[in-house]
Formats: C-alpha cells, structure tokens, sequence
C-alpha cells in the first residue's frame, strides 16, 4: 500500500507507514561478485547474489533509511556506505526496535544466511559477529516476524 512517496536520490520509498524507530534489514543485490575497499577496514569479498544487512535506528528511522538509499552527496561512514554503492537496494524490511540488531542478525543466520567472510561487518559497536549476512543468489521471501515492507525500484546506482 503506497500512502504517499518521497524521493530519495535514485529511489522512490514509500515513508507513509514508517515509524520513527526500529530495527531495519536492507535487502540488496550484488549484480556479480567483486572486492569492495570498506575503509579502514579493508578489502571485502562479496559474491553475486543477494546481502540482508541490520541496523537499528532509536530515533529517525525515516532519515536514516533515506541516507542509506541516497547514492551520492554523503560522507562514507559506516561499513554500508562502502557497500550502498555498489550494491540495489531492493527492499526495506521493518522489526520492533525490541527485536534486536545482533538477534535478528543471528536469526537470519539461523534461516541459512551466511556471515562467512563478512565477520565484523556493520557491527564495530556491539559485540556480535557482524551485521551483513549473504542469502544467496535467489530473492528471499519476506520473514513471517517482519511488520512493514517497503519495495523499491532496485535500480543501478548512477
């Protein structure tokens, strides 16, 4: 159901049902596997298929899922910054703020997800293994515990 749009660079997303807080998962799409330079960090391998990466907004839920989707005119800061430019995002998956970032990360690792070779990825402020999970090369259904799906038009950064 689409309320109302707002543009956000390259990408229309949906903002009418979008709360002010909670944990998110970016479903995005590797066209082909390729190394990324992620910072100081370093080089990340990445396969062609499909990547769920978690993060968690207290506040500005809104904001934040626009600065992920916009592809230019913002600092790389975070570990998905280096990845957003690459990467489709396809879809916007939305949990409780009480679901967790490192539980739902652990979740999808539990439904098959794979964090090998992606450890520490997106979680330099927690503990837990990391963030980026690859899914594999088939589109993922949607998890039954997700409340609100925003599609977008998966389009090639430009």
């Amino acid at each position: 159901m689409v309320v109302s749009q707002r543009e956000y660079g390259d990408m229309e997303i949906d903002t009418s049902e979008i709360p002010d807080r909670g944990i998110y998962v970016l479903l995005l799409r590797v066209p082909e596997g390729r190394p990324i330079r992620v910072g100081s960090r370093g080089s990340v391998a990445l396969q062609r298929g499909y990547y769920a990466y978690v993060g968690r907004a207290k506040r500005g839920l809104r904001a934040r899922l626009a600065r992920h989707a916009r592809k230019e005119g913002k600092r790389l800061r975070w570990h998905i910054d280096y990845l957003m430019d690459i990467a489709l995002l396809e879809e916007v998956w939305l949990l409780p703020l009480h679901a967790g970032e490192c539980e739902t990360a652990s979740m999808l690792e539990q439904w098959g997800a794979s964090r090998e070779g992606l450890r520490g990825f997106g979680s330099g402020d927690c503990r837990c293994p990391g963030h980026l999970l690859h899914l594999g090369e088939e589109k993922p259904k949607k998890p039954l515990c997700v409340s609100l799906v925003i599609e977008t038009r998966g389009e090639a950064p430009r």
